[in-house]
């Protein structure tokens, strides 16, 4: 996702208030990298399982979910969240 208004209100404060509360939410990551005219942002979300996300997301749990204040501030947003298993931690 891609914002072209790069301020601090936009990443860490706005993604993780409401998803903070989910049950079987375990936390999660927000990857920043500053372009010449937008700030691109990739987020790691992290569940104990995949119902948990479902529980969450949806039935169509492949549809990125945004709050709306947040989604308004993204110039762009990927179309498919994707979902992976961890298989190993530091």
């Amino acid at each position: 996702m891609r914002t072209r208004r790069p301020t601090r209100s936009c990443s860490e404060n706005r993604f993780f208030l409401a998803i903070r509360q989910i049950d079987g939410y375990r936390g999660g990551y927000i990857l920043r990298q500053e372009g010449n005219d937008e700030v691109e942002f990739v987020v790691m979300n992290l569940f104990e399982s995949l119902e948990a996300v479902q529980a969450f997301a949806g039935p169509d749990y492949t549809v990125p979910v945004f709050e709306p204040e947040a989604r308004q501030l993204l110039s762009k947003v990927e179309p498919l969240a994707r979902h992976y298993e961890v298989k190993t931690t530091p």
